[in-house]
């Protein structure tokens, strides 16, 4: 089996199952897919030391088994297992949820930047993965002021908005409130329009975890809990970043 797959199946049978051992789960994944073979069960082992590794899993079952090859989900890892979210510890499923939830193909630059930031996250590079999410992040407003841009019928206004974010340089504070004051001015649909404010701001703050006002890096730390807040995050502020510009690809405005 590929390993993206069999570690989605893993997670699955951990949520049944959060205080198991090796051999319970290679039986669990076993009933939920004919695939398994038995060549797979090294790489099964390796999603489990990495799970291990990553604070996701701990050693021992209750007090009467405390150690391998007994295993617990953790409490960190109960968070990781919510049935809602997007797992930053199935980075291929993360990235295939996260382009179902866009309904279109990322644009190269995010996907690469998301990709290193799941990277380093596992690697348990906290800031890292923080700081490459704010380049994707960055990279969805500029991507949505392109759209937007595009989609200013009257030259005037497309003057004037031109200049305020070519005046803005470097500073993604300036170009993001350049952006903002725009779209917040706007009658957008309902589904485009609730919670606007809330859900830039969210992605503004993706940004501001690397960089300051002017454009350098803050060099603030962060934790696992913050970078993976940040990771689940960020799929909500694309798939609006992306409805945005959907709709300026298609609406004048």
């Amino acid at each position: 089996m590929d390993k993206a797959d069999l570690r989605a199946l893993v997670l699955e049978a951990l949520r049944q199952s959060p205080q198991t051992g090796f051999g319970s789960v290679e039986h669990q994944v076993r009933s939920l897919t004919p695939d398994f073979q038995h060549r797979d069960l090294l790489k099964l082992h390796e999603i489990i030391w990495e799970l291990l590794v990553q604070g996701v899993l701990a050693p021992g079952q209750d007090f009467a088994n405390p150690d391998f090859p007994f295993i617990h989900v953790t409490e960190y890892g109960e968070r990781c297992l919510d049935a809602n979210a997007i797992l930053p510890h199935d980075p291929d499923g993360y990235l295939k949820r996260l382009q179902q939830q866009v309904g279109k193909p990322l644009d190269n630059i995010v996907l690469t930047y998301v990709e290193e930031s799941l990277l380093a996250f596992l690697a348990g590079h906290y800031l890292a993965a923080t700081v490459m999410l704010g380049v994707a992040s960055e990279r969805c407003v500029d991507l949505l002021i392109e759209a937007y841009l595009n989609a200013i019928a009257n030259a005037s206004q497309k003057v004037t908005f031109e200049r305020k974010v070519k005046r803005a340089g470097r500073s993604v504070k300036r170009r993001f409130d350049a952006l903002r004051d725009e779209l917040l001015a706007l009658t957008l649909p309902a589904e485009l329009a609730d919670a606007l404010d809330i859900q830039l701001s969210g992605i503004f703050t993706l940004i501001r975890y690397s960089r300051n006002n002017a454009g350098h890096p803050t060099g603030q730390t962060v934790d696992r809990d913050v970078a993976h807040g940040n990771l689940l995050l960020f799929s909500q502020y694309c798939k609006r970043v992306y409805g945005l510009i959907d709709y300026f690809q298609a609406n004048p405005v």
